[in-house]
Parts: structure tokens; C-alpha cells; sequence
């Protein structure tokens, strides 16, 4: 069926979009960079390029994934329901 999770849908579409803004902010970045001499964007590519490779490596879910373990495992060692 199609259209069963619209939001799916605009995820899927989302990330490419969100990915070739930020290669296009960065190679302005660059450019700019290059036109002038004292440097003054190097932090802002920095921070696009961070943000590439954390989408390319897929960094949120893989941190959202270990963040909810940790909670799972401290919630099951100190909550634990005491035994009748």
C-alpha cells in the first residue's frame, strides 16, 4: 500500500535534501575561505563538515540506539521489582 506512513516518506526524502544543502554551504564555505586571506570561516566548515559526516555515518540513530540501551540497563539494575 502506498502512503501508509507519510512520514516515512518525507524522512526518506529529508536526509539527501538536509546532505546537499550542507555540501553546498561548505563548498560556498570553501570558496569563500579561498577568496580570503586571515581565515575567517574556517569554524563554520568545520561544523558543516561535522555535520556531513555524522549524516553519512549515521551518527543520531546510532547514538539514540546506545543512549536507550544505557537507560534500559540503569533502569533495569535500580528499579527492579522486589520479589514476593
Amino acid at each position: 500500500m502506498v502512503g501508509l506512513n507519510p512520514l516515512k516518506e518525507v524522512m526518506k526524502n529529508l536526509k539527501p535534501a538536509i546532505q546537499y544543502t550542507l555540501q553546498m554551504i561548505t563548498s560556498v564555505l570553501v570558496a569563500l575561505e579561498i577568496a580570503t586571506p586571515p581565515n575567517p570561516y574556517k569554524i563554520h566548515i568545520i561544523v558543516c563538515l561535522t555535520a556531513l559526516i555524522a549524516l553519512k555515518y549515521d551518527w543520531p540513530n546510532k547514538i539514540e540506539k546506545s543512549l536507550n540501551k544505557i537507560v534500559v540497563t540503569l533502569l533495569n539494575l535500580f528499579w527492579k521489582s522486589p520479589k514476593l
